[in-house]
């Protein structure tokens, strides 16, 4: 029996065929009968020996993922054409039942094609996001005087004064090193934009990492920068960053650098300074969790200086929607937006009723 198992256990395990000692044109009814008399050699249970149960284990597994493949047409069908190969492709639980096997082989080519694609997917992550912003200023605060008079002056004017378009894609080029390559276009009040940037990424080890960035465009000129990630703790993390501008005024180097810590597990605080053309000291506290997102800023620098708060309510549907909503006063002229997006199609819709907390002016009265 021991000398049985062991010539046995030589068998191809993915020739399902001889596993179950069966011509290919068996019958259902053979396929059965085949079965059984194999299921009654090789359960466990009839052998005491350690090392013989444990192979007549691994041949009675062998023998039922066979049967299993082999009993259902379909799968018989895909086996037929592909192998055990094709069993291992996703999306043949929803195909339908009764198909030919030229309908099978193009269902299987498509099937390779969609896994492909999730895996070019994968490697590459591309993001991208689309932004539309509206001026509401004539629908919250307008000067009903100057209109009365004004053709059409009896419905509001709202305006589209910018949009922005970005794409990136991640090309790993060892395990260690990734290229990143992103673009963006911009337009605001009739004037726009782009820009290209190429980074490259090293994992230096398992707590930090480095990335050398280019960028150039015909907003700004070209820009050389650096930035390095380290984690201090478990619960703390600092960045740095260096960058050179370069453009007809000369060169503007800039500095970067921030602290975060995990204050809890959903809440996160931040402090960074920047150095450079707008130098600032921000403090942020950030707090994450399934259903919101909570944020307040605190901004001291030159020439601007702000307290921000936001927040955000993440719907728990299919297309995981999010609706935002910020109010931020300071040196410059306060606003108030609100946000809606969609992950599924990538687009982020802006609103900003500038003149909704913007002071009213009296009008003169000269004359």
């Amino acid at each position: 029996m021991a000398a049985a198992l062991e010539n046995e256990l030589e068998v191809d395990n993915e020739d399902y065929y001889s596993l179950l000692n069966v011509r290919r044109e068996a019958t259902q009814e053979e396929l059965k009968s085949s079965y059984r008399r194999l299921c009654m050699l090789y359960h466990p249970d009839k052998h005491r020996d350690p090392e013989l149960k444990r192979q007549a284990e691994q041949l009675f597994t062998y023998v039922h993922q066979a049967y299993e493949v082999l009993s259902d047409p379909q799968s018989r069908a895909i086996y037929d054409i592909f192998g055990k190969k094709g069993l291992e492709v996703e999306g043949w639980e929803v195909v339908e039942r009764k198909r030919t096997p030229a309908e099978i082989r193009e269902e299987y080519e498509r099937l390779q094609r969609e896994r492909d694609e999730r895996r070019l997917q994968q490697r590459t992550n591309p993001k991208g996001t689309i932004s539309v912003g509206i001026d509401a200023t004539d629908l919250f605060d307008r000067y009903e005087e100057d209109f009365e008079d004004a053709p059409g002056g009896g419905f509001p004017h709202i305006d589209i004064n910018r949009m922005h378009i970005s794409q990136s894609i991640e090309a790993p080029l060892t395990t260690s090193d990734t290229a990143v390559l992103s673009g963006s276009l911009s337009t605001r009040n009739g004037n726009g934009g782009g820009n290209i940037n190429l980074c490259v990424r090293r994992v230096t080890s398992a707590r930090g990492w480095g990335e050398l960035e280019f960028a150039a465009g015909d907003i700004r000129g070209p820009l050389f920068g650096m930035k390095v990630f380290r984690n201090v703790t478990a619960r703390c993390f600092v960045t740095a960053q260096w960058g050179l501008q370069f453009s007809s005024h000369g060169v503007r180097p800039s500095a970067t650098t921030m602290m975060a810590r995990h204050l809890d597990q959903n809440t996160m605080g931040y402090l960074q300074w920047r150095w450079g053309s707008q130098s600032a000291m921000t403090t942020s506290i950030v707090r994450d969790t399934k259903t919101s997102h909570f944020t307040l800023a605190l901004q001291l620098g030159v020439p601007h200086s702000y307290l921000m708060m936001s927040y955000q309510y993440k719907f728990q549907d299919e297309d995981q929607t999010k609706v935002k909503g910020s109010i931020k006063t300071g040196s410059l002229a306060p606003w108030l937006n609100t946000v809606q997006s969609a992950r599924s199609v990538a687009t982020v819709f802006w609103l900003q009723p500038s003149a909704l907390v913007y002071p009213k002016e009296s009008p003169s009265k000269s004359g």
